[in-house]
């Protein structure tokens, strides 16, 4: 099963998820970005959440497969 890692990062503000994730494919990647997203504006000063934010998805071992951009839900 691959395994991932999912860094975020808006503006000025950037956080590495250090937890390694075994997921059954990409789309379920997707998925879990879109999870953290939400979890990582949840954390942001309000003055950052009208940011948008990138989530990159990262093959354990170091590979960017992909990186999503998300919109402000605010």
């Amino acid at each position: 099963m691959p395994r991932y890692v999912f860094n975020a990062y808006s503006g000025i503000c950037y956080a590495q998820d250090f937890e390694v994730h075994d997921l059954p494919d990409l789309e379920a990647a997707r998925g879990k970005a879109r999870t953290i997203a939400k979890h990582f504006w949840a954390y942001l000063p309000s003055s950052l959440r009208r940011e948008a934010l990138t989530i990159e998805i990262v093959e354990e071992k170091g590979q960017e497969f992909m990186a999503l951009r998300f919109a402000s839900p605010h």
